[in-house]
């Protein structure tokens, strides 16, 4: 299996202001999907969820969002897919989701501070020729170029790269996405889901939501909360995308009233939003089987 080599994580440093919590990004996800093996990721999810109860709806609603892209791309003609930073399980992966015996080709990019995952799709994928896994290490376009060259994926051809968790707990968005910019093949799709910013308002002291604040001192990833405008401002300044879907799903979840209180049996209530957007890097259509199915089919709206 090629794999650039792992870089150590970083060491966690002592800071009296902040909380240090022995949980990641992934399992504070899994914890938040049902997962209940990591302690320490399931209380950390417990206080996210308190801070925004449709957390773990949102999350369903971002598989949900990405299977319908992985449906119309492989109707579209893509054959290969990367995926930058993936879930653990109950969370199925993408390379689960492709119809089976299609020969489609998943590059799964890892991140080093996440060792569960690592180890998981290595049991998980061993032996399958179509899965292939590598360190995100140093930026995507670095990796995207070594996995052109090792024969994990082709650049020659359109690729849909699935940037949901990435993108909502990274900072600097802006770094991810120019660097496909720079090398993705025209007619690639990259396809990003966005927890909004409507929701909490921002403390006082450090300008962030209570969600924000758990999951800052739960892991070391952020949890990042954009706006719609500010989403589709990523995919149109400075390098414009096309903007083949972009939308938003409303999250709703269901609380149980308590008993004695007169209330209604339950009361629902709308509490976030997931916005989405699946975009196409620009260029004139050539001869790829992308190319070619949309010639014969009209183009698929993701």
């Amino acid at each position: 299996m090629s794999d650039q080599p792992s870089q150590p994580a970083a060491t966690v440093t002592a800071d009296p202001d902040r909380p240090q919590w022995p949980v990641t990004r992934a399992g504070v996800r899994a914890a938040l999907g049902g997962r209940h093996d990591d302690p320490g990721a399931h209380s950390a999810a417990e206080r996210i969820r308190a801070c925004m109860p449709a957390f773990g709806a949102a999350i369903e609603a971002e598989h949900d969002v990405r299977d319908r892209v992985l449906a119309r791309a492989y109707a579209a003609g893509f054959r290969q897919y990367v995926v930058l930073d993936p879930d653990l399980p109950p969370w199925k992966p993408v390379h689960q989701q492709l119809p089976a015996g299609s020969g489609c080709r998943v590059l799964y990019l890892l991140d080093d501070d996440e060792p569960a995952v690592r180890s998981w799709i290595v049991t998980a994928c061993q032996g399958d020729t179509n899965v292939r896994w590598r360190s995100s290490y140093p930026d995507i376009a670095a990796c995207l170029r070594v996995a052109d060259l090792t024969g994990d994926i082709t650049l020659g051809e359109p690729v849909c790269v699935l940037l949901s968790p990435a993108l909502q707990h990274s900072q600097n968005p802006h770094a991810l996405l120019v660097g496909l910019w720079n090398l993705l093949p025209a007619d690639s799709w990259v396809s990003a889901t966005q927890l909004s910013a409507q929701e909490p308002a921002l403390t006082v002291d450090t300008g962030l939501s209570p969600a924000e604040i758990q999951f800052r001192d739960s892991t070391r990833s952020p949890l990042v909360l954009r706006s719609a405008s500010e989403l589709v401002q990523l995919f149109t300044d400075p390098h414009e995308w096309h903007l083949e879907q972009c939308g938003g799903v409303e999250l709703r979840v269901e609380n149980p009233a308590p008993p004695g209180d007169g209330a209604p049996p339950s009361t629902v209530h709308a509490v976030s939003e997931l916005l989405t957007v699946t975009a196409r890097r620009p260029g004139k259509l050539g001869t790829s089987s992308v190319a070619r199915n949309r010639t014969a089919h009209g183009r698929a709206r993701p």
